[in-house]
C-alpha cells in the first residue's frame, strides 16, 4: 500500500501556536428531542488550536468528530443543540492528541407558531446557535442562543416632531422613524438546568418596541403599528429590558451564569446601523438591578 507523506505534522516555518483551526460552512440535518422531536438543518463551526510545531491541523478528522456525533449519537436523544456541540468538543479533543482546546458552534433558523395582533396564526423564523468550549482536562462549557427580529421606534424623533409640530404630549397619530431591529441573546447553560430557546426568543421580542410578522392584513399592520409607537425605543433600552426580562425569569439560576445581549437597529433615516450590547454573569446583573433599585 502506498504511503503519503504527512505534511500538516510537519514544522512550520513560522512556528506560532494558533488559536483555532478548523471547517465552517458545514451543513448537517439533525433531530434534538426536547417535548418532541425537532429536526433542524444547522450550519456548524468546529475548531481546535493547533501547537507552533505542526504545520497544519488535521482538518478530515473534523468532520470525523462531527460525523461521530450527528450521524452516530443524536438521532433524537440529545435534548438541545449546545449538548450536540458538547459531543462535538469531546469528539475534536479525542481526534486531534495535539491539541489543548476545541469550539463547536451549531447555528440554525427555527420556527414558532405565533398569533398577530388580531389573533391571526403566523409562522415566525428565528435564529438559535448551540455553542461548547473546552479544554483539555476541563469540563466544557455549554451556551445557548437566540436572534429574532422585532421594531424598535425612535424616542427622540417622536419627541422633536411633536417639538415642531407644537404638541405637548405624544398623543395619536404618533410620528417618528421605525426600523427593523434584531436582538441576539447568548446565555451559557449549568450543568443540571435547561434554559429553552421559546423563553428566550419571547425575551427578546418583549424587550423591543413590537415584534414583527410575516402575515398583515390592513387592520393588523395598522394595530402593530400602533403598537410599536406607543413603545419607544433607543437600542440601548433594548438591551437594558432584555436584561431585566432576563433577570427576573431566571432567578433561581446559578449567578455564574453568563450573558451576552446585542441589540442593532437597520436605520431607516441612516445609512448606518445603531448597535448595543451588555456582557456579564447573571448574578452581576442581579446585584446591578438591586443596587439601581430596579
Amino acid at each position: 500500500m502506498e504511503k503519503f507523506k504527512d505534511v500538516q505534522s510537519e514544522a512550520p516555518e513560522s512556528n506560532y501556536r494558533l488559536d483555532r483551526v478548523g471547517l465552517t460552512n458545514v451543513v448537517r440535518p439533525i433531530t434534538v428531542r426536547r417535548k418532541k422531536d425537532i429536526t433542524l438543518i444547522p450550519t456548524f463551526r468546529v475548531f481546535v488550536d493547533l501547537p507552533p510545531s505542526r504545520k497544519g491541523s488535521d482538518l478530515s478528522r473534523d468532520i470525523e468528530a462531527l460525523e461521530d456525533v450527528v450521524e452516530g449519537e443524536v438521532e433524537g436523544r440529545v435534548k438541545g443543540i449546545e449538548y450536540v456541540a458538547e459531543l462535538i468538543v469531546d469528539k475534536l479533543l479525542t481526534r486531534h492528541p495535539y491539541a489543548t482546546y476545541a469550539e463547536a458552534e451549531l447555528v440554525a433558523d427555527y420556527f414558532l407558531e405565533r398569533s398577530n395582533p388580531k389573533g391571526r396564526k403566523t409562522t415566525e423564523k428565528y435564529v438559535i446557535r448551540g455553542r461548547a468550549k473546552k479544554r483539555d482536562g476541563e469540563k466544557s462549557k455549554r451556551y445557548i442562543g437566540v436572534t429574532a427580529t422585532g421594531i424598535t421606534v425612535c424616542p427622540s424623533a417622536m419627541k422633536t416632531v411633536s417639538t415642531l409640530m407644537k404638541r405637548d404630549v405624544d398623543t395619536p397619530p404618533y410620528i417618528s422613524h421605525n426600523q427593523r431591529n434584531d436582538v441576539t441573546i447568548l446565555m451559557s447553560v449549568p450543568d443540571g438546568w435547561d434554559i429553552e430557546v421559546n423563553e428566550l426568543i419571547d425575551i427578546a421580542e418583549k424587550s423591543m418596541s413590537a415584534p414583527t410578522y410575516e402575515l398583515l392584513k390592513r387592520e393588523e399592520e395598522g394595530m402593530l403599528v400602533l403598537e410599536a409607537h406607543k413603545n419607544p425605543k433607543f437600542v440601548e433600552d433594548v438591551v437594558r429590558d432584555a436584561i431585566k426580562l432576563i433577570v427576573k425569569k431566571y432567578e433561581k439560576l446559578p449567578g455564574d451564569v453568563s450573558i451576552e445581549v446585542k441589540s442593532e437597529s437597520f436605520e431607516t433615516i441612516h445609512k448606518h446601523n445603531a448597535y448595543a450590547e451588555k456582557s456579564g454573569t447573571l448574578g452581576a446583573f442581579r446585584e446591578e438591578m438591586k443596587n439601581n433599585g430596579i
